[in-house]
């Protein structure tokens, strides 16, 4: 019966070992020439490795005009003028600060974002533009910003993590958390001027679950709802099934 069955143990298991082997050195290739190649893939994968506080979204994507429907409206409730300012929050590599340029000509606008590298192209297109009523910050909060200071603030595809679409994951907490969320959008609204206007689009938490919540009014749903965006709750579990087409909201106080 030993003899039967040796030919088996000394063959099988080694293949699975050398089979697993080759894929992660194979991963690991595609990940070093993705990194080396691509500026995007580099600077997501830099601020993932430094893990500065209050990091949510650290992958690089963006896009010119990607929300008109948003900005429109954003237009039209708070209109155009010298004395209006407009603030976007985890602005990226700037084109959302750019877009906003084109329906508030006469506005104010600054852009922060986390990540050194994003605002770093930021003000690179700056100069070249020449627009002197735009500023760049790097930073993951608006802690430092003043109170009542913005007639509107734009947070869009900020508050999620692209890990948690492709993981499925039961719980969010290992990548972000509901309490830093409630934490920054805090300090969002003390930022924000009565009557302003907060538009929170692509997040994985609601706005309606924060303790600030009370002192809004939701005025406006999502033009592109997206069932495969996971919805977490307080205690950063899954929420199954569950969307959120909320994205715009009112200070009332």
């Amino acid at each position: 019966m030993d003899s039967l069955f040796a030919g088996i143990s000394k063959t099988q298991p080694s293949a699975r070992p050398r089979t697993t082997w080759l894929r992660t050195l194979l991963s690991a290739g595609r990940s070093l020439y993705t990194f080396a190649t691509s500026e995007a893939y580099r600077s997501g994968a830099l601020i993932k490795l430094k893990k500065p506080p209050h990091l949510f979204q650290p992958f690089v994507h963006t896009e010119e005009d990607r929300h008109p429907l948003y900005f429109e409206y954003a237009r039209t409730v708070i209109n155009d003028g010298t004395g209006r300012r407009l603030l976007s929050f985890g602005c990226s590599s700037g084109e959302e600060v750019f877009s906003l340029r084109g329906y508030f000509p006469r506005a104010f606008i600054k852009g922060i974002d986390i990540n050194p590298r994003n605002i770093a192209k930021c003000r690179r297109r700056l100069r070249a533009s020449g627009d002197k009523n735009i500023a760049f910050a790097v930073d993951g909060t608006t802690f430092d910003e003043p109170s009542d200071s913005y007639d509107a603030i734009f947070c869009m595809s900020v508050f999620t993590h692209g890990e948690l679409v492709t993981s499925r994951a039961e719980r969010c907490d290992h990548l972000i958390r509901f309490a830093d969320f409630e934490c920054v959008v805090a300090d969002l609204a003390r930022c924000l001027k009565s009557g302003g206007m907060l538009f929170i689009a692509g997040s994985s938490f609601r706005f309606k679950d924060t303790a600030i919540y009370d002192a809004f009014e939701p005025v406006m749903q999502t033009d592109r709802p997206n069932p495969m965006r996971p919805v977490f709750d307080r205690t950063n579990r899954l929420l199954p099934g569950v969307t959120y087409d909320d994205v715009a909201f009112r200070k009332l106080r």
